[in-house]
Parts: C-alpha cells; sequence; structure tokens
C-alpha cells in the first residue's frame, strides 16, 4: 500500500472533499497541518494553494486532480460512473459544487467587513424580498441593519442554491448513480462544511430540507469510519426510504 500524505490548513473545504474520497477508498494517510504562510509554499511551491497530496512520491495538488489521481492508483470504489454521459454529469456536478460554494463562501466573508454607513437602517425595499426564514435567523423586521441585510442576502441566495440540490436529488440515494461518486464527495463536503458553521441560519435552512438531510445522513455512514472528524450530529428525522 502507497503512503499518502495529506497536507492542508486547519480549515479548508476542499481538503474535506479530498478526505471523503480516501474514506470511500477506506485508504490510510498522515494528515499535515498548518495555518503558516511559509509552510503553505514549502508544501505547493506552484500554486500555494493546499490542500496538496503526496502519492507515490509525487506531490499533487488541486482537489479535483487529487481526485483523478486516487481514482487512478486507487480504482475500487470508482468516483466516476463507468458510463460516460454519467461521469460526466458527475463531474459538472462536482465543479458546481466546487465553484458555488466558493462564490458564496467569499461573498459571505465580504458582506461581514465592515463599511460606511452601515449603522444607517437596511433599505425597506431589499429587506422586503428575503426570505421569512432568514429574517428570522437576523432577527427579522427592520431592525436589520445595512451589514446584516448583505450578509442575509447571501444567505438567501445559498438558501436557493439549497433547495435546487434537494429538488435535484430527490429520492435517489446519490447524485447521478447508486453509489457516492465525485459528485456527492464535492457536494456532501459543501454541506458538511456549512452545516454547523458560522453562517447563520444555514443549519436550520438545511433541517427544512428531509431530502438533503436523508442524504447527508447516507454519506455519513459511508464515510464517517474514515474521517479525522467526529461524526455530524444531525437529529432524527422521518424520511422516507430511497427508491429507484
Amino acid at each position: 500500500m502507497a503512503k499518502i500524505r495529506l497536507y492542508t490548513q486547519s480549515i479548508n473545504p476542499f481538503t474535506t472533499k479530498v478526505e471523503l474520497a480516501l474514506a470511500l477508498k477506506r485508504l490510510d494517510y498522515e494528515r499535515e497541518v498548518s495555518n503558516d504562510a511559509e509552510d503553505v509554499k514549502r508544501w505547493s511551491p506552484v500554486t500555494h494553494e493546499l490542500p496538496v497530496i503526496q502519492l507515490d512520491g509525487q506531490r499533487i495538488a488541486d482537489s479535483t486532480a487529487i481526485l483523478r489521481a486516487l481514482d487512478e492508483r486507487f480504482p475500487e470504489p470508482p468516483l466516476l460512473a463507468s458510463d460516460p454521459k454519467s461521469a460526466r454529469s458527475q463531474e459538472r456536478l462536482a465543479e458546481w459544487a466546487d465553484s458555488s460554494f466558493l462564490f458564496y463562501w467569499n461573498r459571505w466573508r465580504e458582506a461581514r467587513f465592515p463599511r460606511p454607513g452601515d449603522e444607517k437602517p437596511a433599505d425597506p425595499s431589499v429587506l422586503g424580498k428575503l426570505r421569512g426564514g432568514v429574517r428570522r435567523a437576523f432577527g427579522a423586521g427592520g431592525r436589520m441593519s445595512r451589514s446584516e441585510l448583505r450578509e442575509a442576502s447571501v444567505v438567501d441566495e445559498l438558501t436557493a442554491r439549497l433547495s435546487d440540490l434537494s429538488a435535484f436529488l430527490g429520492e435517489r440515494p446519490f447524485f447521478y448513480a447508486d453509489e457516492p461518486s465525485v459528485a456527492d464527495v464535492s457536494v456532501y463536503g459543501m454541506l458538511r462544511i456549512l452545516y454547523g458553521g458560522p453562517i447563520l441560519g444555514i443549519d436550520a435552512e438545511i433541517l427544512e430540507r428531509p431530502e438533503l438531510v436523508a442524504y447527508m445522513k447516507r454519506m455519513e455512514d459511508r464515510t464517517s469510519p474514515g474521517l479525522p472528524h467526529p461524526p455530524l450530529e444531525l437529529p432524527p428525522m422521518d424520511v422516507p426510504a430511497p427508491t429507484d
């Protein structure tokens, strides 16, 4: 068995994606963690970005490239369907999950930066367009500050993407296949970071979508034994069994 070493920071959503793939394949690995910029440059001299994995003496950057390399070196269980059309769909959904998560995460962080005029009341016309659940999470009503309004607007859009995912998944056990794929490690990696994370109100929005909760529990069952993190504390819910 090849020795695998994973280099990452203490918090990195794309590392979660890689670790999920390693867990599905039941691969043992060593974890090197540092938040020091010099360590990051040393571990990833080309892109200066993590995660990076060392496999068979070669260092590979970029989570998508890492998953391809793992699938080539350890083909069971596969991370892509044998049918080319399904495989392309899985890859497209994985790309969407990665790019969407990064887009909304960066917008949420930017929304929290102080700006001139933040002490003024929120724009009521924009406030009225926000979903009730998001408004409740922020204390609701016209008491919302401008900084809270920026943050709530991002959360509102992110909530819409959760609805898209839930509707697309439906009652299927996983995306585009009966077994987890590259699409699932990307989507579930995103959900795993969001649930219990710092973005206000997202936990409740996930829990309002029983399809996503059932899906997360299925992914937990498949991956938790191989992850260095404790399982998510998802509440028990009455959800229908997945059907074909």
